[in-house]
């Protein structure tokens, strides 16, 4: 080696020496923002103070999540996580329909207090309306057992057209009440020629045979 390579290398040596020196004597205070970390550090150790309510407090919620962290970290709960994420949208669905029913339910509550409260302004007894519902649902439950609910339900009775049958005949009732009159053998003769009189003769007469053929056949299969 040539004494000017040499005389570079040294310098080269010296250089990194100077910068060494340099960095072992920097002053923390050179650096920027040390305001802006003074405070930040005091305010860490401000929250994370063992010595103050508050500080301890958040140490005990730091070692929670720590331990969080840790048992996220183990892969079946990560998938198990992940299956979670993935069900999100069904349970806000059913949240959502949860909310729905809820309300509902709320409303249909607040319409019967209100019903109910009219009713016993009006004079319900509430005593004797449980024992009436107690006495209903013992015999509703006794027709189902025997089969008689069934028979009900096949009978026709809930057809719409019986339905409407009932209805007209019902109000008819509740009219026909109200004007109670008495009708001697002129009167009735007479009223055979009423139309209206003759459509429910018919309707009368109608009913009644196709009831005897109902009466016949049941019977014969009971012989």
């Amino acid at each position: 080696m040539s004494d000017n390579e040499t005389l570079s290398l040294l310098k080269s040596i010296d250089k990194r020496l100077s910068r060494l020196e340099n960095k072992r004597n920097f002053d923390a205070a050179d650096l920027p923002f040390q305001n802006e970390m003074s405070i930040f550090t005091d305010s860490v150790d401000d929250f994370l103070n063992p010595a103050s309510e508050k500080g301890s407090s958040n140490l005990r919620k730091l070692e929670i999540i720590k331990e969080l962290v840790d048992n996220l970290g183990d892969e079946d709960n990560l998938r198990a996580v992940i299956d979670l994420s993935k069900s999100l949208k069904d349970i806000a669905y059913l949240t959502s329909h949860l909310r729905e029913i809820e309300n509902t339910v709320s409303i249909v509550t607040d319409s019967t207090d209100e019903i109910m409260a009219k009713a016993v302004e009006k004079g319900l007894n509430l005593e004797e309306l449980a024992r009436n519902l107690s006495k209903l649902s013992g015999e509703l439950i006794d027709l189902i057992e025997s089969g008689t609910f069934n028979k009900l339900i096949e009978s026709g009775i809930l057809d719409s057209k019986s339905i409407e049958v009932v209805g007209a005949l019902g109000h008819s009732l509740a009219v026909s009440k109200g004007t109670e009159k008495r009708v001697g053998p002129l009167g009735i003769i007479s009223a055979i020629f009423n139309k209206d009189i003759q459509r429910s003769i018919g309707f009368t007469l109608n009913l009644a045979t196709h009831f005897g053929r109902k009466l016949k056949k049941q019977r014969i299969s009971h012989e």
